[in-house]
Parts: structure tokens; sequence; C-alpha cells
């Protein structure tokens, strides 16, 4: 078992070599060393065992890897496929949780950095119940990202300089902007998360979750999260409405809100922060809706994984 607070392997496309080492950094220091590139970050369930929307993954790593680095005629000349990934991913993944996950009670965090030399891998212990926290805080700023199609190591470097604004108790901060000059202000996403709002839409029906509705930005505005994509697909199933209006303006209308991405999964948002005087909104961590989200996604966990 690994005793630092990461384990990193290096796999060099040229000679095939994977090297590993122990290291300090953080997940996010890992990304900020990647250069450019692409990346994706998954995790494990059940303690460790099985990896968490693996094959959607192995789909991301594709899509943003013919966006961003296709540009190259060698590049275009290989048939990056699902497979060619999950045959070169897997058998990396297993060696790192040999080495960092074996034995442990806690799941990890698994980073992936692709470039045109080389794939890293990094491996961070997520703590906490089942590496999860009850609910947050987050912090409203003004910007929107660009090229959301795809996961740019350049939007990590980007959002550098938004990160000073989580200090405690400030877990994520989220996007606001117009979306036209004198259009409305919209949410948009978290710097590595999704974010919903849940608002009252009716009375009396049963289940209680049915008489709220899910607001989220539009799907073209925002990178589509693998945890995303799953919620989508429960609030299909279980006639949940999705409305994607994001308006900001309507705060005050807010049951509850959440952050969704891999290492999170469904978190509850307690409180937020907003505009220049700081002020402060409380929201409803407990709300019907989100904790029918919240348990589901945890239930499908073993469904939605992956053996590796």
């Amino acid at each position: 078992m690994s005793t630092g607070v990461s384990l990193i392997l290096d796999y060099n496309y040229a000679t095939s070599q994977v090297t590993e080492h122990e290291s300090e950094m953080s997940a996010s220091e890992f990304m900020l060393s990647g250069g450019d590139g692409i990346y994706t970050a998954m995790r494990t369930v059940c303690h460790g065992t099985r990896l968490f929307l693996f094959d959607d993954h192995l789909q991301r790593i594709c899509k943003s890897h013919s966006v961003m680095l296709s540009k190259d005629g060698s590049e275009k000349q290989r048939q990056l496929d699902t497979e060619y990934w999950r045959g070169l991913l897997a058998p990396l993944i297993r060696r790192g949780l040999d080495r960092f996950g074996s034995g442990s009670e806690h799941d990890s965090k698994i980073t992936v950095l692709v470039d045109r030399h080389r794939v890293a891998i990094q491996f961070v212990r997520l703590l906490g119940p089942n590496g999860l926290n009850p609910s947050c805080w987050v912090k409203f700023v003004s910007g929107r990202r660009d090229h959301p199609e795809a996961k740019s190591l350049q939007w990590v470097h980007d959002r550098e300089a938004l990160e000073k604004f989580i200090v405690p108790p400030i877990n994520e901060v989220v996007l606001i902007e117009h979306d036209s000059k004198d259009g409305p202000l919209r949410f948009y996403e978290g710097l590595s998360s999704n974010f919903f709002v849940t608002r009252r839409v009716s009375l009396g029906r049963q289940p209680e979750y049915l008489n709220f509705q899910l607001l989220s930005a539009p799907l073209d505005s925002v990178l589509l999260g693998t945890v995303m994509k799953l919620i989508l697909l429960i609030c299909e199933r279980d006639g949940i409405s999705v409305r994607y209006a994001p308006e900001f303006d309507a705060l005050e209308s807010w049951n509850g809100a959440f952050v969704s991405s891999t290492s999170r999964l469904v978190l509850p948002v307690s409180n937020v922060i907003y505009g220049e005087d700081n002020r402060q909104h409380k929201l409803n961590a407990s709300d019907p809706l989100i904790l029918h989200l919240l348990d589901s996604v945890r239930s499908m966990a073993r469904e939605k994984s992956t053996k590796v």
C-alpha cells in the first residue's frame, strides 16, 4: 500500500515503459503539471474494487482526444477508439490500484492525463464515508468555460485564478454570466463539477420528490459530466421534470442545489455566497429531490461500474 499522498504512473508511448513514484501533489497540482493535452477524472466504488462509469470515461477520452489532439497528421492515422484506450488504461489502473489501494477501506480518485508523448495517471485516496461529504458551500463568480465539449488541460490552467475563492467553508466555485448583453444572469457549472438547482412546482404528489423540478444549464453550454449524464437518465426513468433554464436572478425561488462530479457524486449545497459584498443565501440540503438523486446514484454504483 502506498504511504504517500498520491501515486503517479507514467506510460511513455515511444518506449512503452511504465514508471511510478509517490507524490505529495494534490489532484489539482497534478493536472497543472500536465501542460497541453486532455484529462478525465474517475473514481473507484465498492471499496476500491470497481471503476465507476469506466466506459463513459473511455468515450470522453476518445471525444476529447479527437477534439484537442487529432490536428496532427500522425495522430489522425491512429485508430484511437474506446477499445484502444481500454487496452492501454485498464492494466495501468489495475497496477496503480494494486500498489496504492490494496487493502484500503477507502475509494480512490483516478486522474488520467493524455498528451502526444505519454499517459500519466494519479491515484488519490478519497476520505470520509465512501469518500463523500454531507453538504457544501459554493461561491458564484463571473465567468464561463471555453470549449466545454472537451476536457482540455487548458481549462485547468484557466481556472487556476478562480480557485483562490475556494477557502473554507467554500467547497466549489460556480460560474455565472449574462447570456447576452441585456440578457438574464445565468448559472453554468463549477470549476470541477456540474451544478443543479431544485424548485417546488406542485404539492401533494407522491413520492414527494415529484413535487420538485430540476434546473440545469443547457447541455451545449457546459461539460456534460459522467455523473450529470447519469442524473439525467435517472430523471427520465423516474418522471422528474428537468428544465434547462438556469436563471440566477430566480435565486429566491430555489429550494435546493447540488454539485455533481466523479469524486463528489451528488453533493447537496447548504449555502451559497454571491455578489461583491459576499451575500449569503441558505438552501435546503435535505431537499427531497436531491436526496432521491443521491440515493439513486449511490445504489447504481455497482451496476454502472466495471471490475478492472
